[in-house]
């Protein structure tokens, strides 16, 4: 259990890291932060780029469902782990339901297994669950569901060239 504890201690540490560089980085003179990057973007960790380009795309998508929630100015972080410290941290957030996927509303942060990239609609139904928990600000798993289910079908049409 130790192990576990501080496993996740450092995986959410390094993730509080890169969250936060777009804040620190400079060039030169000039400060590159929130504002010099595209709004609404979320920070995706540990993606490969068609990975990033997909869940950069339905985090789009899912746009007007999440506009007005609580924290709506902050981004949202996806990261991505191999399966066995996905289900490290897993148990360390105390999700133990969740087979690919579960998410913090309070940090704003999903956390995906790389298994989920197997094929494009267990992705899809997955990402979109877990945008449907931020959308509804709801731990249900049918209201998050329903929110799902709208941004589902808008990815759906959106999306799927990003993911090839």
């Amino acid at each position: 259990m130790k192990h576990t504890q501080s496993l996740v201690f450092w995986i959410c540490l390094q993730c509080l890291i890169v969250s936060s560089l777009p804040n620190a980085l400079r060039a030169g003179n000039r400060e590159v932060g929130p504002s010099a990057l595209p709004a609404g973007r979320p920070v995706i960790i540990g993606a490969t780029l068609p990975q990033e380009r997909f869940l950069s795309c339905v985090v789009q998508v899912s746009a007007d469902e999440l506009r007005d929630i609580p924290n709506s100015n902050e981004r949202l972080t996806v990261v991505i782990l191999e399966h066995q410290k996905f289900l490290e941290m897993r148990e360390g957030f105390h999700a133990h339901k969740t087979k690919l996927a579960f998410s913090s509303l309070l940090a704003r942060r999903i956390y995906l297994s790389s298994r989920m990239f197997g094929d494009f609609e267990t992705l899809l139904r997955c990402i979109t669950h877990e945008l449907g928990h931020f959308a509804t600000q709801s731990v249900y798993e049918d209201h998050a569901e329903r929110a799902a289910d709208r941004i589902r079908q808008r990815a759906r049409q959106t999306c799927q060239s990003a993911v090839q």
